[in-house]
């Protein structure tokens, strides 16, 4: 028996057995219908008649949403317990550490405007000339996260080998590469798709910023504010809307003259033609990564602490934590990559035949990821205040149902709902995205900067399955209803193992 069962049971044991005996039930009773509701639904779906299932499907979350309420209403302890005085921890460099957040804050936003610059231009590459297929234009939006994936861990690193200031400058100065190089291929329509997906690969360099961001962060704020400044530092990925909403603006200009190569001529629907520069996408970074470098270099510091080697900072890959924490961000951060990647293609390909015309992908996308930054510092500070477990369970919950939902809105005219369903998963992924970086810090404080390099890493990849795999389904199916499907199916999968280790008030690692 466990010290909370038993002190239930010395409080008042006969109260104690009479309620729990009544919530059991009542949940028992509610699992029940649960199945009822679902075989039913499933059963008229196979046999042809799909009027039920929505409404089969909604039921039973309600009935689900009611059984997590009544857990709040098993029995407590009687005895009023002692409350013990939380500890004020010291914050000595405050003003160098907001100072520090408020120049990791842009570094980070202009990382991410490389790193999504070829999910806002390869919308227009087919116009322009490119020889590249549908397939092959979602593979162009989704390779940039490989790389931005795989260096994570070093970059996450690097932070305590070389220093906080040393290591962010360094990395932001390594925008340059994917800036020229990406610039040099989009300037030549007959660049081959292989030049194409070499440079978006390298492209993804911009993304592993994001790994030595949060460790430098992470580094000069207090534990009890950790929550909050990680969730802050997470406005840098309002890079993405910044770029979908900057690049279909200056590809439409000769900003560098000739220094920048020539146009490429595209055909207007009702005739004519257009000069787009499309290497303006990748060039028009390069004087902010000269500035956001000399930020870093002149107005921070490096954290005074010990040089630690990589392999010692490895030995986090032993903790089963970094495992389960990077499964819950390959769920929260992957949705928010996937739909800054993708849904562009998505509104594109979609609803192509939608009533007065296909909606302009660079209108609305540009949205989705602008509403998950927004509210990635609420989900911190909601979880330094209530708790990262529970926090990160509605975020997850919200993002699984609004998967199951998106099939219903599918229909060329049913965009509207398809949009305002999109932004409610973004929202709650960047919540999400927030309140899992909380954990971090709870269940690993002395190697956090390693476990974050980890965790981003395998979270970043996140944002690369679902973008091929929703291509796959359109292209082979012409919907996308079984990826959004198989999304859900998985959000669900991470429910349950949140609620186990981080939400469950018996969970050891309960935060």
């Amino acid at each position: 028996m466990s010290d909370f069962r038993r002190a239930q049971a010395q409080a008042h044991p006969t109260k104690t057995n009479l309620v729990l005996a009544a919530v059991v039930a009542l949940l028992v009773v509610i699992v029940s219908l649960q199945i009822w509701l679902l075989v039913a639904g499933l059963h008229t779906a196979l046999g042809g008649d799909r009027s039920i299932v929505w409404p089969a499907f909604y039921a039973s979350l309600a009935l689900f949403l009611t059984g997590v309420g009544l857990l709040r209403f098993l029995p407590q302890p009687l005895r009023a317990q002692k409350p013990v005085a939380a500890r004020t921890e010291a914050f000595p460099d405050s003003a160098l550490a907001w100072r520090t957040l408020a120049v990791s804050v842009a570094a980070l936003t202009l990382s991410f405007c490389v790193w999504f610059l070829w999910s806002a231009v390869t919308v227009r590459l087919r116009d322009a000339g490119f020889a590249i297929t549908k397939q092959q234009a979602f593979w162009l939006t989704a390779t940039p996260t490989v790389l931005g994936s795989l260096l994570r861990i070093p970059y996450g690193l690097l932070v305590s080998r070389f220093g906080s200031r040393r290591a962010y400058a360094a990395v932001t100065l390594l925008l340059l590469i994917p800036c020229i190089g990406a610039g040099r291929v989009l300037s030549d329509p007959s660049t081959s798709f292989g030049w194409l997906l070499f440079w978006a690969a390298i492209t993804g360099i911009a993304g592993a910023n994001f790994a030595t961001s949060m460790g430098v962060v992470n580094l000069w704020f207090p534990k009890s504010r950790q929550g909050m400044a990680l969730g802050v530092n997470g406005l840098g990925n309002l890079g993405v809307t910044i770029a979908q909403f900057t690049v279909p603006a200056v590809i439409g200009a000769a900003l560098f003259d000739t220094l920048a190569g020539g146009g490429q001529s595209v055909a207007l629907p009702g005739g004519g033609e257009r000069t787009l520069y499309l290497q303006n996408a990748a060039y028009v970074w390069i004087p902010f990564v000269l500035l956001c470098t000399a930020a870093i270099w002149f107005w921070t510091k490096d954290f005074p602490m010990q040089p630690k080697s990589l392999a010692s900072q490895l030995g986090v890959a032993r903790d089963r934590h970094t495992w389960t924490i990077s499964l819950l961000y390959f769920l929260t951060f992957g949705c928010f990559v996937a739909m800054g990647a993708s849904l562009p293609l998505v509104i594109r390909e979609v609803f192509a035949n939608a009533p007065g015309g296909a909606p302009s992908p660079f209108l609305y996308a540009p949205f989705a990821p602008l509403v998950a930054t927004l509210m990635r510092p609420a989900g911190g500070w909601a979880a330094d205040r209530f708790g990262a477990g529970r926090m990160t369970a509605i975020a997850v919950a919200v993002m699984a149902v609004g998967g199951f939902s998106l099939s219903a809105f599918l229909a060329p005219d049913a965009f509207p709902g398809f949009f305002a369903t999109i932004l409610v998963i973004c929202a709650a992924s960047g919540f999400g995205n927030g309140s899992v970086f909380k954990i971090i810090p709870v269940v690993n404080p002395k190697e956090a900067g390693a476990v974050i390099g980890i965790v981003s890493c395998l979270g970043a990849f996140g944002g690369f399955v679902p973008p091929i795999f929703l291509g796959w389904c359109i292209d082979r199916f012409g919907t996308p209803v079984a990826a959004y499907t198989a999304m859900s199916l998985f959000a669900l999968g991470v429910f349950a193992v949140n609620w186990w280790l981080y939400w469950r008030r018996d969970s050891p690692s309960h935060c």
